[in-house]
C-alpha cells in the first residue's frame, strides 16, 4: 500500500488512518481491520492503559477506544475502532470533561459529558481534549491510531472522570471558511461564532464512552 505522511502541529499528534483527513495532525495510511481488535499496548510497554466502550443513544455498542502511555516518549497512544454503525465520512472526536454518558434527551444526547476537556491551568490553544477526526468508510467502519502529548493519562481521571465522544459530522477546527466566517482582508466580515469555536461545527454527539483505567 502506498503510504503518505503529513506533518502539522495543530494537535501535536501523529495519526494512522485511511484516506485523506482534514487538517489535524500527521498520519500514515493503514489497512482498516475487518474485525474488532485488541489494543496494541504491548508495543508501548512501561505505561498505563485505559479504554472506553462507545455506545450510541439507543445503547448499541458501536466502537471501542484505547489509551496507552508511552513512557519512553512522554506521550499517549490512542486507538479508536468504529464497528459499522456510523455514516460514511469524517467524524469529529473529542475527550469530554465528565465521565458521564447518560443519554438524556435522545434528540440531543450525552450532554452530561460536559464540554471538551480543558483543565483550569491550560489557558492557550485548543482544548486538550481535541482529537483528530476519524474517517468512516462506506461499510460504516472506521479506524484511527495516533500519538499525542497534549494530555497525560492521569489527566483523564480527575474527580469527574472523562468520556470520549464521536460526533455526527466533521470537525472543522473553527478555521475552515463557511458563510459566517471571516474573509481574509475584510475587517467587516463575520468571524467564527461561539458554537463554531466550541465544537468545530461537528454536529450532534453520536456515540459516547466513559474512559476507565485498565487494571494491570
Amino acid at each position: 500500500m502506498r503510504r503518505k505522511k503529513f506533518v502539522a502541529g495543530a494537535l501535536g499528534a501523529c495519526a494512522l488512518v485511511m484516506g485523506v483527513a482534514p487538517a489535524a495532525s500527521g498520519y500514515v495510511g493503514e489497512q482498516l481491520p475487518d474485525t474488532a481488535r485488541q489494543p496494541a499496548g504491548a508495543a508501548y510497554r512501561g505505561g498505563d492503559a485505559a479504554s472506553a466502550t462507545l455506545k450510541d443513544a439507543k445503547g448499541n455498542e458501536v466502537g471501542s477506544a484505547w489509551f496507552t502511555t508511552d513512557s519512553r516518549a512522554h506521550s499517549v497512544w490512542v486507538e479508536v475502532y468504529l464497528t459499522g454503525h456510523f455514516p460514511p465520512g469524517f467524524h469529529g472526536m473529542h475527550v469530554h470533561e465528565k465521565g458521564n454518558c447518560t443519554v438524556g434527551d435522545p434528540t440531543n444526547p450525552f450532554t452530561a459529558a460536559g464540554g471538551h476537556l480543558m483543565p483550569m491551568d491550560h489557558h492557550t490553544g485548543l482544548p486538550i481534549g481535541q482529537l483528530p477526526p476519524v474517517q468512516v468508510r462506506s461499510n460504516g467502519r472506521g479506524y484511527i491510531k495516533f500519538v499525542l502529548d497534549t494530555f497525560t493519562l492521569d489527566q483523564l481521571f480527575g474527580p469527574a472522570g472523562t468520556a470520549i465522544i464521536v460526533h455526527s459530522k466533521p470537525d472543522n477546527f473553527a478555521n475552515i471558511p463557511a458563510d459566517r466566517y471571516s474573509v481574509r482582508g475584510d475587517p467587516n466580515a463575520p468571524v467564527p461564532d461561539e458554537k463554531t469555536t466550541a465544537t468545530g461545527d461537528a454536529g450532534s454527539r453520536f456515540a459516547c464512552g466513559v474512559i476507565t483505567r485498565d487494571q494491570n
